[in-house]
């Protein structure tokens, strides 16, 4: 049986491939500090990824919490450490996996509200998520693996109905506060979690395709329109827009950062697109029905 590496499997992402590839007969195995089939023990992980099919880096402490200097260091050394440890492991391999595909995120590239990003973009962010992305990047960059393909796959807003960004932003909706967000110009790059699934298939096939992926839906939206898409979905006639003023005052009630709402991400997955792959979710509305309805 075709063997699959995931770490941080336990999560959100991670328990929905986790199945998703079981369910195709595939050996999953999973690195996680708590409930693991592999610890996080170089030893252990070069053993169980002798021979593997992929293995997939999900680890890393969520961006959903205050940019605090404690949480700032934790976002980055859980991605980083994780990112040089998998390395290391693969490095030590007497059987090396085909292929390593490591979380990354589409918040490296810059605000933008018109121009589309692609994987070829060379004026990116500044800002401290675009930071952590460099650095996460260049942490598995700095593998010159002969025998292992290495993917970086820049993922947007996650859609799923058991977790994820989407469970609170339909909690509100049904409360009638789904309105649009702040002026609601600012772009939503989203991607539904079985497209998440099928893209990693489809960069398993290909073995041409490496680098920077975009892992994204092809059709980005305004935040207005993605919050109207699901109050339709879950069948809510309103939603009380919430000014910028009220998600900044709302966000530090219960610890986040109102940037993840306030910025635009208008990005689009080129590469994906001129390498074949179609996806089963391309359009907002057909998404959010699936997961809702």
């Amino acid at each position: 049986m075709k063997k699959i590496i995931i770490a941080g499997g336990t999560g959100f992402i991670g328990s929905y491939i986790s199945k998703r590839f079981l369910e195709s007969c595939y050996d999953v195995q999973i690195v996680s500090r708590n409930h693991a089939d592999i610890k996080w023990d170089i030893n252990e992980l070069s053993e169980a990824m002798n021979g593997a099919e992929m293995v997939i880096n999900l680890a890393g402490k969520s961006i959903n919490c205050r940019h605090t200097e404690s949480n700032r260091k934790a976002i980055i050394n859980s991605r980083v450490n994780s990112t040089t440890l998998i390395g290391n492991a693969i490095s030590a391999c007497d059987n090396p996996p085909k292929l390593w595909v490591n979380a990354s995120a589409t918040g490296i590239y810059r605000s933008s509200h018109k121009h589309p990003m692609t994987e070829d973009e060379t004026d990116l962010g500044n800002d401290f998520l675009a930071k952590v992305v460099t650095m996460w990047e260049k942490a598995m960059d700095d593998f010159k693996l002969p025998v292992t393909r290495q993917i970086a796959l820049r993922t947007s807003v996650v859609l799923g109905y058991k977790g994820g960004a989407l469970k609170p932003l339909v909690l509100l909706s049904s409360f009638g506060l789904g309105g649009k967000q702040a002026n609601g110009k600012q772009m939503v790059s989203w991607i539904h979690l079985e497209d998440y699934f099928r893209i990693l298939v489809f960069i398993l096939k290909n073995e041409k395709i490496e680098g920077i992926i975009n892992c994204t839906a092809p059709e980005p939206v305004s935040n207005a329109q993605f919050m109207k898409n699901i109050r339709l979905a879950n069948h809510v006639a309103f939603g009380i827009p919430a000014p910028a003023f009220a998600i900044k005052l709302g966000s530090l009630i219960i610890g986040t950062e109102p940037e993840l709402i306030l910025n635009s991400s208008y990005v689009v997955p080129k590469r994906l697109i001129d390498a074949g792959f179609k996806f089963n979710f391309p359009y907002i509305d057909s998404a959010l029905n699936d997961l809702l309805n």
